[in-house]
């Protein structure tokens, strides 16, 4: 008898809802998974993320609504706060932080000396987010807002936007 994969991340699910004791309802999570600081993360029901997340929950907290959905490759670095809404769709590869380093220009000092500095990022509901994008530390994306893929994202914005790479090549033309 074959068992379908999604299965057994379910099952994976309910190892981690016990472990975490954090987790709602029913969801899924493929192997391999890195989880670090699993206390401090909180998720509603619905929750999938496929194979191949590495999780680092250091100082902070990591909250996701329901009906999340997360592809291959997810790289979420927290130290303060991450909140996730709603019927967010997170695509392959994507990294999250909320962390970074202060670099003064001219700096000869080691990396371990540069002040860190932590600033919460904010998906909200209904958001799209392309495959391959990075979050930087600070970031609050407005509801139903969608990142191209590739993107890397800094800021704040307003329900409904479109975020697209800094640089894009078409290759080919209609005429």
């Amino acid at each position: 008898m074959v068992v379908d994969g999604r299965i057994l991340w379910g099952m994976r699910f309910l190892v981690y809802k016990l472990w975490a004791g954090r987790l709602r309802g029913l969801g899924y999570f493929g192997k391999p998974i890195f989880f670090v600081g699993r206390r401090h993360f909180y998720a509603d029901s619905g929750l999938g993320i496929f194979p191949g997340a590495r999780i680092e929950i250091l100082d902070g907290t990591v909250q996701i609504g329901k009906n999340v959905r997360i592809g291959h490759g997810l790289f979420v670095s927290c130290a303060s706060m991450l909140k996730i809404g709603d019927n967010v769709t997170i695509s392959a590869n994507v990294f999250i932080s909320t962390t970074e380093n202060k670099v003064e220009r001219g700096a000869v000092s080691p990396f371990s000396q540069w002040p860190v500095i932590e600033l919460p990022v904010e998906i909200s509901d209904n958001c799209f987010i392309g495959y391959g994008v990075a979050i930087l530390p600070g970031t609050k994306l407005g509801e139903g807002s969608i990142v191209g893929a590739n993107a890397v994202v800094r800021g704040h914005y307003p329900p409904g936007s479109i975020i697209a790479p800094a640089r894009t090549t078409v290759i080919g033309s209609r005429i």
